[in-house]
This record gives structure tokens, sequence and C-alpha cells, in this order.
């Protein structure tokens, strides 16, 4: 057994190297773009595996395990890294997501945030009818203006407003699983896309979700207004469809120097890498960025404070 470990571990540094490099040929496969995904991971083990061959005194496979640790520290530390804490500047609005899990029924964890966080809105994904009623009849003096639509899997996007809203029906029904709505917060405009992007395990859901992707990278160039993206995107910003999209749809991810703040698996914690995504357009500025708790769901929520910018 101690062998067969040895001879693994022999072989391992190659492995992730291979996996660190066939991430950046995403465009060309689902299978590809997940191995994008898991940049932290990457370091992680090469960082491990350079130590236990330094103390072998194996160098040349101590160095390849430190380009691969170093490779993959040079895409993540910009995300890895907090330097930012939460601004002094005052935030104009908070935006809470959480995508909640279908099969989760009990409704009184996500409750309970939304009472403790007294958001603006709030967006939540993998929304169930019984999940919706509850919500709608729990808050409905506070949160008296919603929408819903329809998403994968007989799950739906619904979010929840303080301030009156507006549905653009055209760009909302054109995709399944996105919604554009407009209010007014302190006197000035403001659009939301809410969107839960398909997850791209099987072909064709790869094919939605990059579509997807594209609907809203076109929806958000035509902006005029202060805009926000949020949801659960099933991306991570380490892929090169994601970076496609940021560059063509000009949008920064809110957590950018607040830390990593990874979202998806919670119930597996070394595999934790960040699906759910809230983006802005140059109009607004990022004030905190965080995770919520947890709510039951394989999701963890987050919670956003914004701001306009003058």
């Amino acid at each position: 057994m101690v062998r067969v470990l040895k001879q693994t571990l022999q072989y391992a540094p190659w492995l992730v190297l291979f996996a660190s490099l066939i991430g950046y040929l995403g465009e060309y496969s689902r299978w590809f773009d997940h191995f994008s995904s898991f940049r932290v991971q990457y370091c992680f083990l090469g960082l491990m595996l350079a130590i236990w061959q330094l103390l072998r005194k194996q160098w040349a496979l101590t160095a390849l395990s430190l380009t691969v640790f170093l490779g993959n520290v040079w895409l993540i530390e910009d995300w890895l890294f907090s330097s930012k804490s939460a601004s002094q500047n005052k935030a104009d609005f908070k935006v809470y997501h959480a995508n909640v899990l279908f099969k989760n029924h009990d409704y009184s964890l996500v409750t309970q945030q939304i009472r403790e966080e007294k958001p603006d809105f709030f967006s939540i994904n993998e929304a169930t009818p019984p999940l919706i009623a509850h919500l709608k009849k729990t808050f409905a003096q506070e949160y008296p203006y919603s929408f819903v639509v329809f998403a994968k899997n007989d799950t739906e996007v619904f979010v929840a407003s303080r301030t009156p809203i507006v549905v653009d029906s055209a760009a909302t029904f054109a995709v399944r699983g996105l919604m554009r709505l407009t209010t007014i917060v302190k006197n000035k405009p403001l659009t939301i896309i809410a969107c839960h992007a398909y997850n791209p395990i099987k072909k064709v859901d790869f094919i939605i979700r990059n579509q997807e992707l594209k609907h809203i990278a076109a929806l958000v160039t035509k902006e005029r207004n202060p805009t926000l993206v949020i949801g659960d995107l099933n991306i991570t910003p380490w892929s090169v469809i994601y970076q496609d999209f940021i560059m063509k749809s000009g949008l920064t991810n809110c957590r950018e120097g607040f830390g990593l703040h990874p979202s998806w698996p919670v119930w597996m914690p070394l595999m934790l890498i960040p699906i759910d995504h809230c983006l802005i357009n140059n109009q607004l500025e990022t004030v905190s960025f965080q995770t919520g708790n947890y709510t039951k769901s394989d999701h963890y929520p987050l919670v956003i404070q914004l701001r306009f910018r003058p």
C-alpha cells in the first residue's frame, strides 16, 4: 500500500499540471471548463506535493509542483486574498441572494436570514411554488412587489422588492431562468437582472448556460441605468467563458477585493468554489460582500451592500 502511494505521488504533479492546463480549453468542452473551476485546490495540491518532494530530495518533481503552485496562485491571488474591508461609505441598498435547493423543505433559516439582513431586494434560486407562497405571505408587508420566472427542472427564480418594479417582458422571456427588472432607489433608476444559469453537466445545458451569459452581456451593454446581475451562474471566475463574458459585458464581480467567498458545495468544504455571483456595471460600487450562514441548502447565500457612484 505504501509503495502504491509513493508511485501515485510520483505522478500526481503531472496530473495536477494536466488539470491546470486543460482548464484553458473550456470554450471547446464542458468537461474542460469544469477543470478550470478548481484553481484553489490545484494551488493547495501543488504546494503539498512540493513540500513532500522537497523533503524526499526529488528536485525535478519539486520544481514541477512549485510551477503548478505558482501558476495557479497567479490566477487566484486577486480573488483569494482580501484587500478590502467594508467601505466607510454608506450603502444605498442591500441585496440578498440564495440558492435554496429545491429539495430543502425547511424554510425557517432562509426566512430568518432575510429578516435579520433586511435587504432591499432578495433573489431566490431553485424556488418551488410552496416556498414562493411562504415568502409572499411572510413578507407581504416588507416586500410587496415580486416577480417569478421558470428556470430549470421545474424550479423558479423569485425576486422580491421593497420598491415598485417594472418587468421587461421582452428580455425576461427571451431566455429561460432570467428576468430583467427596473425600480427606483433613492430617486435613482436601478436595473436588476436575476438569473439561475443552467448547470453545465449535460452538453445541451452547457450550451444553454453560455447562451444565457451572452444574453446577459447583450442586455448590459445596452443599459444606461446602474445595473446589477445576481444569481447562481454555474461558472467560476477562472473559466475562459466567464472571462469572455466579463470582457464583453464590462461588469465587475462584487467579491473582487473582498476575498473569494466560495458558495458551493456546502457539503464538501475542501471543494468549495464560487459559482454564485453579484456583478455590477460602472455606475455602482460595492460597499461590502459576504456569504451568509448555512440554510440547509448546498449553497451559501450572498449578502451584498452597494452604493451608487457619484
